[in-house]
């Protein structure tokens, strides 16, 4: 059986798993090891009927319904780790590492693709402040309504939101102009996620970067847990990658991944983080 490769944008050979719900079902690159759904919803669907801020309402009653004990388990842990570490917020650190510096002679322009209503960018753009720095913020978000509840936000802080896909926003953004560009929790729902770099390179200042946070697909508790991993959501995630298919994605789309530090890929954490570079 053979799909296009969202790595090599070709037809490679496939396997199919038994990972599957509703009709949605992944399956292996056998080339580059990519776990990937094959048919992936429109990007106009994503808009409205499949946006995120519904979808994530429908996924956590499913999981409610099939796992109640377990939902109440996380729901606990998840509010006691809002307690203990109220002001964490790891990407915001990346982003500080990035362009930290940078910001402090000048306002630097960070893009948010997959912005939401823009609370990541919110905090980010204080946190730089209160270092001294100053963040233009920049949104591209495809769903109309957390689009419009960013871009109110972005506004009041000198920046805007790009309502579009993440292809058709990043093409109306200015060459060269952008500092940094996160992606926090936006790569897995991307079908075309190399040619979404391959766009992403002109619009990147000559010494920008890129800051990801994706799903890990080789974490311990996704091999533990199965087909009820919490990465997985269909038909959503489009693509899970582990710390050496994120990497040749990278490569091959004219990029360097910095060396993960153990931290960034631990192997009991659901996430992964990552830092990309022109080559």
């Amino acid at each position: 059986m053979q799909h296009i490769s969202p790595i090599f944008n070709e037809l490679c050979e496939v396997e199919s798993l038994t990972f599957e719900r509703d009709g949605w079902q992944l399956v292996r690159c056998i080339k580059t090891g990519l776990v990937f759904l094959p048919n992936p919803p429109p990007y106009n669907a994503l808009e409205k009927s499949l946006a995120w801020e519904q979808s994530t309402v429908v996924e956590r009653e499913r999981r409610r319904q099939s796992e109640p004990l377990f939902a109440k388990i996380s729901a606990l842990t998840k509010a006691v780790r809002r307690n203990v570490l109220p002001h964490r917020n790891k990407m915001s650190k990346v982003a500080w590492s990035a362009v930290g510096k940078e910001s402090r002679v000048r306002p630097v322009r960070i893009l948010d693709i997959g912005c939401g209503t823009g609370n990541l960018m919110v905090d980010l753009v204080t946190r730089f402040a209160g270092l001294g720095g100053a963040v233009v913020p920049i949104g591209v978000e495809v769903s109309e309504a957390l689009s419009k509840k960013a871009d109110a936000r972005f506004r009041a802080l000198g920046g805007e939101v790009i309502f579009a896909n993440a292809l058709d926003g990043i093409v109306r953004s200015d060459i060269g102009t952008v500092d940094l560009i996160i992606m926090n929790s936006f790569l897995e729902h991307e079908a075309k996620p190399r040619v979404l770099f391959e766009n992403l390179a002109p619009v990147l200042a000559s010494d920008g970067s890129i800051a990801i946070k994706v799903p890990n697909f080789a974490s311990w508790n996704r091999v533990v847990r199965g087909a009820k991993w919490c990465g997985f959501r269909y038909p959503d995630h489009v693509n899970y990658f582990t710390p050496e298919t994120l990497k040749l994605l990278a490569e091959v789309s004219g990029y360097h991944m910095e060396p993960q530090p153990v931290t960034d890929r631990l192997p009991f954490s659901d996430n992964m983080y990552a830092v990309l570079q022109i080559k």
